[in-house]
């Protein structure tokens, strides 16, 4: 399943009323929508970071800076986020969204997904109602809607296994733990690097579920994607450093989510053998 649901057809989109449709690209181009679009990103990385996944009651942000207001609310089912361009000096229309995402939920064994996504558009006076689930605009906060429900999940996720590492991932991932200490990698980046060592830790011993093709990518990822990314970061002049440093935090979202990809099939495989050893235990006892 991706960040949204995408199983309706394109040609039933052309039927639907214009407030369900999705948000045409020509009104989300200009700079100050860019701009809001992108601090509502940076806000969600940081609300990543500050999240407390044992708490139990619902957990709540609200930020206001430059004219933009970004709201973040946790519940059990749902994670709330929305946003409000409050600057009135803009060249650009004001404008609003709205989202609702339905968490992933580990006794449904499913993935989150955005339930509803809406934006309002002021146009002198004019307000547009349009979706934005399927908006290529909103992909950079879906990424991190999928990200903070996953580190939600924290709390309640099976711990690390048992089983001994292989020596040679062991060893990779020590170095990559060498490389995380550095001055330089610090911020988003570093709390990011942790992440990415906690979760091959826990994928590491546990690699069978897994597909050819899938082991090399992770593998890859561990031996040489990865510290090569952070190495060659760090050798980086300050300038081109700041050039590159949402890249590269990009690039390490990414990988956390194909890592977690991974690790919801590692669980299903756990699941099934389960399910088979329950269906087994009762064809032999249940009489």
């Amino acid at each position: 399943m991706g960040l949204f649901d995408s199983s309706e057809p394109q040609w039933l989109e052309k039927l639907l009323p214009p407030q369900f449709k999705t948000v045409e690209a020509s009104l989300l181009q200009d700079a100050s929508t860019t701009s809001f679009l992108s601090y509502a990103e940076q806000l969600l990385d940081e609300f990543i970071d500050k999240l407390d996944p044992s708490e139990n009651k619902p957990q709540k942000w609200k930020r206001t800076e430059r004219g933009f207001t970004i709201y973040l609310k946790i519940r059990r089912n749902l994670i709330l986020f929305s946003g409000y361009d409050s600057q009135k000096n803009r060249s650009s229309t004001p404008k609003k969204f709205f989202i609702q995402w339905e968490r992933q939920i580990i006794e449904k064994k499913d993935a989150g997904k955005c339930k509803q996504g809406t934006i309002l558009i002021n146009d002198r006076g004019r307000i547009i109602k349009r979706s934005i689930k399927r908006s290529p605009f909103f992909t950079g906060i879906f990424q991190r809607m999928k990200l903070l429900d996953l580190a939600l999940l924290g709390s309640i996720a099976s711990q690390s296994q048992t089983e001994a590492i292989d020596p040679l991932l062991k060893e990779q991932i020590n170095q990559l733990e060498r490389i995380s200490t550095h001055s330089l990698i610090n911020g988003v980046i570093h709390s990011r690097t942790v992440r990415l060592i906690q979760l091959f830790k826990q994928i590491s011993p546990e690699l069978e579920p897994l597909d050819l093709e899938e082991r090399h990518v992770v593998k890859r990822m561990l031996s040489t994607e990865l510290p090569d990314l952070l190495t060659g970061y760090i050798a980086l002049s300050q300038e081109n450093k700041e050039l590159r440093h949402r890249d590269l935090f990009q690039a390490l979202c990414q990988m956390e989510l194909a890592l977690h990809e991974y690790m919801e099939k590692i669980e299903k495989h756990r699941l099934s053998k389960v399910d088979h050893l329950l269906k087994v235990n009762k064809i032999r006892y249940d009489k």
